[in-house]
């Protein structure tokens, strides 16, 4: 063989190798760019097994495992009668918003699950309330889950389920109203339910290369100021940009499912002066929901600088006693 032959077969493998290479990344970008997939609710209720409480700390015990969570923002069960433990007519089922957890409009929960004798659970949605890299790796279908899991647990607290969600805590409960999960729902409460995010941009993050786009804009790593400590403490501040992702893809498939046949009376308060989300998108999607009963009730002011938390001790301390007397008298109205 001669030296030029010889030099040819040993770039051979080295040629195929770089080959496969520029393949392979070409291949992950295409991957990476592409639009996400459209979310589905095809996925079975779980089955809560013996004493709802103790199930939930089993499965928080082992996050914690893996990665601290933040005191104060674990599930939790809070029973009307601890000493009983007895399931009630009703059970209030809180959702908070993305980037927040339970605290977001504490004590609001525990006022109105107090108002109607009703034991009450608040979720913790996956990749929030961590110590350690909140929001890493979380996913929409993640949530869509974790929701899920909340009714069955409000299913096993009470008889009917009074569902309340804030801002993408809305837009989940939203999510979830075609799912079997759904079917002990009597009522649902939305604050300041995210049909739009008020930054238009955001409609940009499920386009083909809409993360890559946002990382280059905003970096891989979003981050803002909260208005004071406790915020800072309950909420996350700083997370990977690719969450805002499937928190639009989340919003996205509630608009993609109007209009919304809901078999429950629907009570929906927000502001118009909220910066967070879209005040017209928000009234334009609650205009598409068909259901019993359904009312929207605006508040001019709650104390957030945002106007977007309307309850709470945090952001909206003076509002929590207002929206509850709303909610109490609208429940009554319809029949609860």
């Amino acid at each position: 063989m001669n030296s030029s032959a010889t030099a040819r077969a040993r770039r051979g493998p080295r040629t195929r190798l770089l080959a496969l290479a520029a393949l392979a990344a070409t291949g992950a970008a295409v991957a990476y760019v592409a639009s996400p997939a459209t979310l589905s609710d095809s996925f079975p209720a779980p089955t809560v097994h013996g004493d709802p409480a103790a199930w939930i700390a089993d499965s928080e015990r082992r996050v914690a495992a893996a990665t601290p969570i933040v005191p104060g923002t674990e599930k939790r069960v809070l029973w009307l009668d601890p000493d009983t433990r007895a399931r009630t007519t009703y059970a209030v089922v809180y959702l908070h918003g993305f980037s927040a957890t339970r605290q977001e409009v504490a004590p609001f929960g525990e006022l109105l699950a107090g108002a109607l004798g009703a034991n009450l659970f608040e979720t913790r949605l996956s990749g929030h309330g961590l110590l350690e890299n909140p929001l890493a790796g979380v996913r929409a279908e993640d949530w869509l889950e974790d929701a899920a899991e909340a009714l069955a647990i409000g299913a096993a607290l009470g008889d009917h389920i009074v569902l309340t969600g804030t801002s993408t805590g809305a837009t989940l409960a939203l999510a979830l109203s075609g799912h079997e999960s759904f079917e002990a729902v009597s009522a649902v409460l939305l604050l300041s339910p995210n049909f739009a995010p008020a930054d238009g941009r955001a409609e940009f993050l499920t386009w083909p290369g809409g993360r890559l786009l946002a990382e280059m804009l905003v970096g891989e790593t979003r981050s803002w100021t909260p208005w004071n400590e406790l915020q800072g403490r309950y909420w996350a501040t700083s997370y990977p940009t690719a969450a805002t992702v499937e928190m639009m893809r989340l919003v996205k498939y509630v608009r993609s499912r109007l209009p919304l046949e809901i078999d429950a009376p629907i009570l929906a308060f927000y502001s118009p002066s909220d910066t967070v989300v879209d005040v017209d998108r928000l009234r334009a999607g609650l205009a598409r929901i068909r259901a019993p009963r359904l009312q929207s009730i605006e508040i001019q002011e709650s104390g957030d600088p945002s106007n977007h938390v309307l309850a709470g001790d945090i952001l909206a301390p003076g509002n929590s006693h207002i929206i509850l007397e709303h909610t109490v008298r609208f429940l009554r109205e319809s029949g609860l």
